[in-house]
């Protein structure tokens, strides 16, 4: 179906040029029941192509690969005329029997509602195969009413972590950002052959609106809500504050959570890095994770708290649902997840000191920003924080935190000297390349002696090898003596420990193959080392670092059987 004349046209765009040009003939397909286009053709070479029952991606090469494209061919825009004028006859039907208003609120809710619904009121009035289409059909015609359209291919997609949608409507095309692919040199971010006609930008942003129950107006020109549905976050603009019409942005939690060793899989991290910190949550460490949006700060904290002893209870407090609460509950851990700020009846800061009165804990705080920064700091100096202390803050280096607490923030720099660690992530082009991968940059201990402020980088990124190294300073690392006096070791007993942990972190990479990215792998490789590490320092062979990791390995062999 050729694109109507009604619809404005892209003219000398750079997008629509570069498509235009790579394909002879532009095709604008669009069934009856979406609101938004999708362009036909192949305008290159495929450089990663998946498919299943609902739609084909493929990323594109364009312009002897210059360019790319992510291209997508949902099974709905290609069915036959009998299946199109059912869903679309299903979609009016339903309209005139609105669900039920307790539901509105409730996105999984209604998107089963309405699937149910739908299955029976096809399965009534079409002649068709209940086994293969009703399923099929229902499925699309919730996904095209109380649903997202033809973005629910993209927020299935766990290779999609956002998804842009910029003014004006109807002429721009969505844009996502992709990550996670097995070759890195793939991700980055790309223009889709999708584009969202402003009746239907409108649609979704109303849902959104009503299904938050948050006001969007002139007045007040920003929409931020949860998805939880598709695990997501959206932001939406409008004008005045948008000049050219409605801008939206989705951002995407992943769906399997990061660990450490996940992380050390994709060099994120080191093996003596990824050991490093686990120590450290052990030794009941006070860490901040700072560096820019999306820089992967959530996606290392996440990773922290896999390696939390089972034993202990967790308390994660954040205004945005990011970190892996309900993967932690799934595989044993003890955690309590409090959600705050708007449209909440709790501040975080009130949550706060909430969870310093629920007893001991590995507390998390998802980003430390506000006036519970100062609440936060109070319980650490005082003691009463109990455990492991955790957070994510925004800045982009160990001292540009410390200014932001305690310049801004208004913390005592004797109160801020609680702080044991500073771990920096960033996002780095190894030689140029395009493609911008997350990294570790530094990991500094808070000097707490002297003049106030002063760090000591332990880890500290090497260009050359794309990877965060250990420094000349970690053999004297404070926090090692910290945690060595507590557990009666030496700081040869420390280093020799750091170095077991740090062994163990590659067999299981050598051990796993490609189960290590699971996160139960990494549950697995914990527990069977915290047991065979017992073994160890109870039967005194605990500097025989083969012995305890060939207890490890057995034990990791006996869960395979």
């Amino acid at each position: 179906m050729n694109r109507p004349s009604d619809e404005r046209s892209p003219g000398t765009d750079t997008w629509w040029g570069m498509l235009r040009s790579a394909v002879k003939r532009s095709v604008w397909e669009r069934p009856a029941f979406s609101g938004s286009w999708v362009i036909e053709g192949r305008p290159g070479r495929p450089l990663d192509s998946r498919e299943n029952r609902f739609v084909r991606t493929e990323l594109i090469s364009m312009h002897g690969g210059e360019r790319r494209l992510y291209h997508i061919a949902p099974s709905e825009y290609y069915m036959d005329r009998k299946r199109i004028e059912a869903v679309t006859r299903t979609i009016s039907e339903m309209a005139e029997h609105p669900p039920p208003p307790g539901l509105m609120d409730d996105q999984e809710g209604l998107q089963s509602y309405m699937e149910r619904s739908c299955s029976r009121l096809i399965s009534r009035t079409c002649d068709l195969d209940p086994e293969e289409d009703v399923p099929l059909l229902a499925r699309l015609c919730a996904q095209y009413s109380s649903g997202f359209g033809v973005l629910e291919h993209l927020l299935r997609d766990e290779r999609v972590q956002d998804i842009y949608i910029d003014p004006p409507p109807g002429i721009t095309p969505v844009y996502v950002s992709l990550g996670g692919m097995g070759d890195p040199e793939l991700e980055g971010t790309y223009p889709t052959n999708i584009i969202l006609s402003v009746k239907e930008l409108e649609r979704i942003v109303s849902l959104l609106r009503y299904s938050s129950g948050r006001p969007f107006s002139e007045s007040t020109p920003v929409l931020e809500c949860d998805m939880p549905l598709h695990k997501a976050r959206a932001t939406v603009v409008s004008p005045p504050m948008s000049q050219n019409g409605l801008s939206m942005a989705l951002r995407k939690h992943s769906h399997d959570p990061w660990t450490l060793l996940r992380l050390v899989s994709v060099r994120a991290l080191s093996p003596c890095m990824a050991g490093f910190l686990g120590l450290c949550i052990e030794g009941r460490s006070t860490m901040l994770i700072a560096g820019s949006r999306g820089a992967g700060k959530s996606s290392l904290l996440g990773g922290l708290l896999f390696e939390v002893d089972r034993a202990q209870r967790i308390i994660v407090i954040e205004d945005t649902p990011e970190l892996p609460v309900n993967q932690l509950l799934e595989h044993g851990y003890k955690v309590l997840g409090l959600t705050v700020g708007q449209g909440k009846a709790s501040t975080p800061e009130s949550a706060l000191r909430t969870a310093l009165r629920l007893g001991e804990s590995v507390l998390v705080m998802g980003e430390v920003r506000g006036p519970e920064t100062r609440v936060l700091y109070e319980a650490m100096s005082a003691g009463t924080a109990g455990s492991s202390v955790m957070g994510t803050f925004h800045a982009d280096s160990a001292k540009a935190v410390y200014k932001r607490v305690v310049d801004d923030m208004g913390v005592p720099p004797g109160s801020f000297s609680a702080t044991d660690l500073v771990i920096v992530s960033g996002l780095v082009r190894p030689k140029g390349r395009k493609a911008r991968l997350r990294r570790v940059m530094q990991v500094s201990e808070l000097v707490k002696k002297g003049r106030p402020g002063r760090f000591r980088d332990l880890f500290s990124y090497d260009p050359g090898k794309d990877l965060a190294e250990p420094t000349d300073t970690l053999p004297t690392s404070q926090v090692l003596k910290r945690t060595g006096r507590m557990w009666g070791m030496s700081q040869e007993e420390m280093l020799s420990e750091l170095s077991l942990r740090t062994r163990i972190f590659e067999e299981a990479l050598s051990f796993l193959g490609g189960e290590a990215v699971k996160p139960g792998s990494a549950v697995r490789t914990s527990e069977a080392f915290r047991e065979a590490r017992e073994n160890a320092a109870r039967g005194g062979w605990l500097d025989d670092h083969g012995r305890t990791i060939s207890e490890w390995r057995s034990r990791m062999e006996g869960d395979d059987r």
